[in-house]
């Protein structure tokens, strides 16, 4: 079977084999054939060698967390059949099956020992078919299928939004204006999310205003707003304090001006992971004055359980009625997966690069 993989550890090692076992649908496994497989930066810092880690007894790991694939066959009892559109969540419980993994919330994992679908030793979804037990696929409707690769992605936004209004049901919230930092897939996705809800909203990015982009999410009534154009730090002076601030930019240099965005009541979510070793001077009294007098709170989001799959499904039907096409142009390359010179030549202009399988 073909698939792509990296030898986890060394750099720019990512290649296309043809090795790869069949996946053994034996007993309560479903058997997938993939269609798509969607590329984030995830995938490209997995290739420079930054992290990732191969299965027990393999010195490859094959690629892939973002996916849509069509079940072949699935065990009797499962809610599956042959045919239906299906995306896999990533994350797998820990072996010492600590409290949130056995309440089926490995997206919340005590120990850090969870697996990963092409990150840490479980191979991905970048091959052309995989076996995974039926309680981790989520049914997608064919409604859906130009737009389902956004699933995995957009689930780490909804998981950041049932966080946030659960913790403020502490009080009377009702958020008017949202700052989301960053302009790629998930930034784009929680802005349209937030539109969706009747939130007025601006994102946030580092390419001039006027652009391609900039007239993309417009169609929606989000309103850009490029660093270029205005610092950061005075950026509330001109949307105002923000009730919401979804941070997407994976820049450690945002964080610390995100958080200083919100107003009273405001929450902040960061869904980036930030790498290297950065270090800034911090105002902490100042910052913990504003966090403690402003009632406010940052948390972070990463990875996600079924449940925010699923409420992504609903997301995704609805934008799709209120604005018919719009989702599918944030898809903005595909690919034959085996395209590599195709795949690693990264566009500044691209939001989303999926690769097609079948």
């Amino acid at each position: 079977m073909k698939a792509l993989a990296v030898t986890p550890g060394a750099a720019k090692s990512l290649h296309v084999r043809s090795d790869v076992p069949d996946p053994d649908a034996a007993g309560a496994q479903a058997l997938v054939r993939v269609l798509e497989a969607g590329v984030c930066g995830t995938d490209f810092e997995i290739n420079d060698g930054l992290y990732g880690r191969a299965p027990v007894g393999f010195d490859y790991l094959v690629l892939g967390h973002e996916n849509l694939g069509v079940v072949e066959a699935a065990p009797a009892g499962s809610g599956l059949g042959s045919g239906d559109l299906v995306v896999s969540t990533v994350r797998r419980p820990c072996p010492e099956r600590c409290a949130p993994c056995a309440a089926d919330q490995n997206d919340m994992c005590l120990t850090g020992h969870y697996l990963e679908r092409g990150i840490g030793g479980l191979h991905g979804f970048m091959s052309e078919r995989y076996a995974e037990d039926p309680r981790y696929l989520i049914r997608v409707p064919p409604s859906l299928r130009p737009v389902a690769i956004l699933l995995e992605p957009l689930s780490i936004v909804e998981k950041g939004f049932e966080q946030a209004f659960r913790m403020q049901e502490r009080t009377a919230w009702s958020p008017r204006i949202a700052v989301v930092l960053g302009a790629g897939t998930v930034g784009v996705l929680a802005a349209a999310c937030l539109r969706l809800r009747g939130i007025e909203t601006f994102v946030v990015g580092r390419e001039h205003s006027g652009t391609a982009r900039d007239a993309f999410i417009a169609e929606l009534g989000i309103h850009y707003v490029s660093t270029n154009e205005i610092a950061l730090e005075a950026l509330s002076t001109r949307v105002g304090r923000a009730d919401i601030v979804f941070e997407a930019t994976g820049a450690a240099a945002v964080v610390m001006p995100a958080i200083q965005l919100l107003g009273p009541d405001g929450v902040a979510i960061l869904a980036s992971v930030t790498g290297g070793e950065q270090r800034f001077d911090v105002d902490v009294a100042t910052w913990n004055r504003q966090i403690v007098l402003g009632n406010q709170l940052v948390f972070g989001t990463v990875n996600a359980a079924k449940r925010h799959f699923e409420q992504g499904v609903r997301d995704l039907e609805a934008l799709e009625a209120r604005h018919p096409g719009w989702l599918g142009r944030i898809i903005t390359r595909r690919l034959p997966f085996t395209d590599l010179d195709g795949l690693l030549k990264r566009n500044p202009n691209d939001i989303k690069t999926v690769l097609e399988f079948s």
